[in-house]
């Protein structure tokens, strides 16, 4: 079985073709698999909303609209199963949807030990074929370069903080 966290175009999406613009605030979408908007759709979602084979989803952190497809169709933060990681900044938001590694999570392993295990781990279990980032994570893809760029981030925050206090 191949892993979800390949770089190889999906198949089962051609929208990807036909980059189609979000109606809430214009910004361009980006293609997503049925399965998983299906996934993370509230069970409260009309299964009309589901219908749809091609779907988007809004990569703006200032929109509402996480999912959208022809007709009208959007789906918003509030129809979603989970908090969805480019929208909600939260710290206890995951980034890392498959084994549960959120913002917190790895915010307080840098802060206690200068680095996280956050992205080896996720690695290894990407090898290993663990990961299940198609169906668990709002994106529909891989979390490995969100994960590497917060932990970046948090570890170059730090350093700054250190060279000020010295």
């Amino acid at each position: 079985m191949a892993s979800c966290c390949n770089s190889e175009p999906r198949s089962d999406t051609s929208s990807a073709e036909k980059p189609d613009c979000c109606p809430r605030c214009g910004e361009r979408g980006k293609s997503v698999a049925r399965q998983t908007v299906a996934g993370m759709a509230r069970l409260e979602t009309p299964a009309a909303a589901l219908a749809h084979s091609e779907f988007s989803l809004c990569p703006s952190n200032s929109c509402e609209a996480v999912y959208f497809a022809d007709g009208g169709i959007v789906l918003e933060q509030k129809d979603i199963r989970v908090p969805v990681y480019w929208k909600d900044p939260g710290i206890d938001v995951p980034l890392c949807y498959c084994f549960s590694h959120t913002r917190r999570s790895i915010a307080e392993q840098v802060a206690a030990t200068g680095a996280s295990s956050a992205f080896a781990a996720v690695s290894a279990a990407v090898r290993a074929g663990e990961c299940a980032c198609d169906v668990k994570n709002p994106s529909g893809t891989c979390c490995l370069g969100d994960v590497r760029q917060y932990e970046r981030a948090l570890v170059a925050r730090r350093e700054i903080a250190a060279r000020e206090n010295d």
